[in-house]
């Protein structure tokens, strides 16, 4: 099928590809803070550096999630323009479409929608990804073999839990919940960005001072 140029790929192909690179390249990145502490001896080397738990924490946090926060998006963006000038030069003015997306786009991304718009949905963003990230950089705090691997297993397990329980309480036991229904069919997508960024806030400030208790343990040990 062929169609024009006024595709929608930045909504069905640019932001979901974005989405998920940037969280999983992002929780990968974070999992590997900490490397001082894979290993007894860089461990003993580490801790004999005249800084304080704070200063390392803060130091590996800016690099391993603030720094890559900032950077990814601006690295996407030109290596989306890059594949955007060379698909462009193969065909310039018509595109095959899959199932209604397009094969390939004309544009490079746009993160207008997300930056400019009204609704909070920037900063709900920004706040998920500190939350995300700050786990599996809190894991690589408290695991010293296969951080990354134990920590999804172990949020994977919690949340398995956690589901489970309001599925047998809300499910099984035939509990009536209309008030719960009733506050999230009134939500506004404002209110909605607002409760997310209030969780991942207080979820990010709970495993950052985690991490930063588990590496005042490992300075006592």
């Amino acid at each position: 099928m062929i169609v024009d140029s006024g595709s929608q790929w930045n909504r069905d192909g640019w932001m979901p590809l974005f989405i998920g690179t940037y969280f999983v390249a992002g929780i990968i990145f974070a999992g590997s803070s900490f490397p001082q502490f894979r290993n007894k001896e860089k461990t003993m080397m580490s801790l004999m550096t005249p800084v304080t738990s704070f200063e390392r924490l803060l130091y590996e946090f800016l690099e391993k999630v603030v720094v890559y926060i900032l950077l990814f998006p601006a690295l996407f963006y030109l290596m989306s323009s890059f594949a955007v000038v060379v698909r462009n030069v193969f065909q310039t003015n018509r595109v095959v479409a899959v199932n209604g997306v397009n094969s390939f786009p004309f544009h490079s991304i746009s993160f207008d929608h997300l930056i400019t718009g009204a609704d909070g949905l920037f900063w709900a963003f920004f706040g998920l990804s500190i939350a995300v990230f700050s786990l599996s950089f809190a894991g690589a705090a408290v695991f010293r073999k296969y951080p990354l691997v134990k920590t999804i297993v172990f949020v994977g397990g919690v949340l398995g839990v956690i589901g489970g329980y309001f599925v047998l309480i809300f499910e099984k036991f035939h509990l009536n919940h209309p008030w719960l229904e009733s506050i999230v069919d009134h939500w506004s997508k404002e209110q909605g960005a607002a409760f997310m960024i209030t969780f991942a806030t207080l979820a990010s400030l709970v495993t950052l001072a985690y991490a930063y208790f588990k590496l005042k343990e490992k300075e006592a040990q």
